[in-house]
């Protein structure tokens, strides 16, 4: 039995008075640095930024930056790197830790994946997409009791969340109890119609069920 479950990196953002405070002549390497969707031109554009401006206040957003974009191409190793320069220079980005968790989750590092999770809650206990994450290291882990009691404090926080309901689904259905885990993934769809990851495992569920 195969089971599916989102994976939540919501990218961090840098402020708008970081365009303010640097200047036009850094304009460009800014702009790139502080979008998505172009990996190659936000890596080019951190890189520069970091160069030019290796005291500024935003370096460790820059850094954090670089890293989701390593991230999305698939470099943990580097991507690791930098979240972890970002956390040495502010160790208060709770999106990093959570951010350098899934990296280390993709890697398979399961044990740093759920302490990096954990610090990002001890920082901020009611952001929702650790407690998602750290259900879903824990459901990876095999550890279902506390990858449910995550997915229901998320909820708890969240209760429109589709994928918290999702995620907690998989664990439940790992653990065995198929009727929660339909359940869930009948609310994440009801939440959100488009989600697919909630559809294709309650299929795989309805199949294993017969």
């Amino acid at each position: 039995m195969s089971v599916m479950s989102a994976m939540i990196s919501r990218s961090l953002l840098l402020a708008t008075s970081f365009l303010l405070v640097i200047g036009q002549a850094c304009a460009d390497p800014i702009g790139d640095c502080n979008q998505i969707g172009d990996t190659e031109k936000q890596i080019e554009g951190c890189n520069q930024f970091l160069e030019l401006e290796p005291y500024s206040p935003y370096v460790a957003l820059a850094y954090g930056l670089r890293g989701g974009a390593y991230k999305q191409t698939g470099d943990l190793d580097r991507a690791i790197a930098d979240f972890t320069q970002a956390l040495k220079i502010d160790a208060g980005l709770v999106r990093v830790y959570v951010n350098r968790g899934i990296a280390y989750r993709d890697k398979g590092q399961l044990d740093q994946a759920i302490a990096d999770f954990s610090q990002a809650i001890a920082l901020d206990a009611a952001f929702t997409d650790a407690y998602i994450n750290r259900c879903v290291a824990y459901t990876d882990k095999g550890e279902t009791d506390l990858a449910i009691a995550d997915g229901s404090k998320a909820i708890a926080i969240g209760p429109n969340d589709a994928v918290a309901y999702n995620d907690r689904g998989v664990a439940y259905e790992k653990k065995g109890e198929l009727d929660s885990a339909l359940t869930d993934y009948a609310k994440a769809i009801t939440l959100d119609p488009s989600y697919r990851n909630a559809y294709a495992n309650r299929a795989v569920l309805y199949e294993h069920k017969g």
